[in-house]
């Protein structure tokens, strides 16, 4: 019977290799995919505070470029929502099944709290969690609640989009050639690109201190998230094998993270601090 079953669970899988471990190995690299575009995605906002003097010239490029791609909204179910569902659906599976060691228990679980990479393996679960809740909010406010609508008006087209009134507002608009109308006690910007849209959208977000710190603890928990299994990925697939290799690899897995983390905070905070402080 045991042989019987063993037997079953290998051709079940690809090659001869059981299917949990093929669905594993399947998991991790769609997790090496969503790190390129987690770098891609904090690299373009960071534009949008990092080069303020020049209003978000450099996101504003970037986003219109992106929009210009051909079947966008195919091309970003293919190459995003299908992998972020997958990944996230198999990652909720392995948190909600994995069984954290890295804290003191009460005798009747393991507790092994010396170790650094059962506390990392922790740390990943959690961070789990943390990012199927921000990020299904973060998509649902930036897709949804506040994505622009296109309108036009004669032969020309705007991209609307719901702003509150600030002390910078007039010279930014002015700037990305906006026209703002008033609609009782809010304003809409009728932005002429998408890029100069998305720039008023996510100038708006970050005006709010709430919307800056919860979105800095989402990019925190998601850099961990992204480079621990980064480095975890390298080591599953026999990439780096030795101790020493595996010590520099987790120093540069952890420098970039770092870098990541600053081009996110800086999206936000210095977002923040241009739109209460600048004049």
């Amino acid at each position: 019977m045991n042989g019987y079953a063993e037997k079953k669970e290998t051709r079940a899988g690809w090659r001869g290799l059981p299917l949990p471990f093929v669905l594993r190995r399947f998991h991790s690299i769609l997790g090496v995919w969503l790190v390129v575009y987690l770098c891609e995605h904090l690299w373009v906002n960071a534009g949008a505070a990092l080069y303020f003097e020049d209003h978000g010239a450099a996101f504003i490029k970037a986003v219109n470029q992106i929009h210009a791609i051909p079947y966008l909204k195919g091309v970003e179910v293919i190459l995003l929502g299908l992998p972020f569902l997958i990944h996230g659906i198999w990652g909720i599976l392995y948190a909600w099944s994995g069984k954290l060691n890295a804290h003191k228990t009460d005798g009747s679980k393991p507790s092994l709290p010396m170790y650094g990479r059962n506390k990392a393996y922790s740390w990943q679960r959690i961070t789990a969690w943390l990012l199927v809740v921000g990020i299904i909010a973060h998509v649902v406010h930036m897709r949804w609640v506040e994505y622009p609508q296109k309108i036009s008006r004669g032969s020309d087209h705007f991209y609307s989009v719901r702003v509150t009134d600030d002390r910078g507002l007039d010279k930014t608009a002015n700037t990305l050639g906006a026209k703002l109308e008033s609609l009782g006690d809010r304003k809409i910007a009728l932005a002429p690109t998408p890029g100069a849209a998305f720039f008023l959208i996510v100038r708006e977000a970050f005006k709010n201190p709430l919307i800056v710190i919860l979105y800095s603890l989402l990019v925190i928990g998601a850099a961990y998230h992204a480079f621990n299994g980064l480095w975890t990925f390298m080591i599953s697939w026999g990439i780096i094998v030795t101790p020493t290799v595996q010590k520099v690899a987790l120093m540069i897995t952890t420098l970039l993270m770092a870098v990541v983390i600053f081009l996110g905070l800086m999206a936000a905070w210095g977002t923040y601090w241009v739109t209460q402080f600048q004049r």
